[in-house]
């Protein structure tokens, strides 16, 4: 006598499977996670080419999601971006500043700290610089103009040391951002090498240091 088996239906023992619970995660870590997927869009095709659907894929998570974050859309969520690559920047002017040296040589520190950041992150060069007059937005020109400010007054910090009166080492730091941050676009167009920005930016930083 055959007997005939019966297979199970696929769905049977499916149905036995657990559903794996979803983790929700943390809005701190999600947000966070947000941003630096952002910051790669970003830095690879520009603010004006990186929507926020490409964002949104990128991430992994809906437009709905963005929002819920950044209300304001793209140019809330460039902001956090740029506030992210200022605090690194800072972060690393600040440590070499720190130097147990003197106010000429940890100039020097401070600004070989600003040419390597940007000689290993040039597209934070163009994120904090170029795009943000590309957006048309005030809140991120604003911005953009916070940062230049904020990076003038570290060096201004050490340049206090060279005698000059306050009105004029506020000019002389702003325009000493300048020149250094001209010659950092030189090097990333390869126009000069990063050792002589450096050097000739720290030619022209310290001439008036007596130490």
């Amino acid at each position: 006598m055959v007997v005939a088996v019966t297979a199970a239906p696929a769905e049977s023992a499916n149905a036995e499977r657990p559903t794996p619970k979803r983790v929700r995660k943390n809005p701190d870590t999600r947000r966070a996670e947000i941003v630096a997927t952002a910051r790669q869009v970003f830095a690879a095709t520009g603010y004006a080419e990186s929507g926020l659907a490409e964002i949104a894929a990128a991430a992994n998570v809906s437009k709905g999601l963005l929002y819920h974050y950044f209300p304001e859309g793209r140019p809330q969520l460039f902001v956090s971006v740029m506030q992210g690559l200022l605090d690194e920047f800072q972060l690393r002017l600040r440590q070499a500043s720190k130097m147990p040296f003197s106010p000429r040589t940890r100039m020097e520190h401070l600004l070989a700290a600003l040419f390597g950041f940007f000689d290993e992150n040039p597209a934070a060069y163009r994120l904090l610089f170029r795009d943000p007059w590309v957006t048309h937005d005030d809140t991120v020109e604003a911005s953009a103009i916070a940062t230049r400010v904020q990076i003038a007054s570290e060096l201004a910090g050490l340049m206090a040391g060279s005698g000059l009166p306050a009105d004029d080492l506020v000019a002389a730091s702003t325009g000493m951002l300048g020149f250094a941050l001209a010659n950092v676009e030189l090097c990333i167009g390869g126009q000069v090498d990063a050792e002589t920005a450096w050097r000739v930016t720290c030619e022209y930083a310290t001439s008036r240091f007596t130490d």
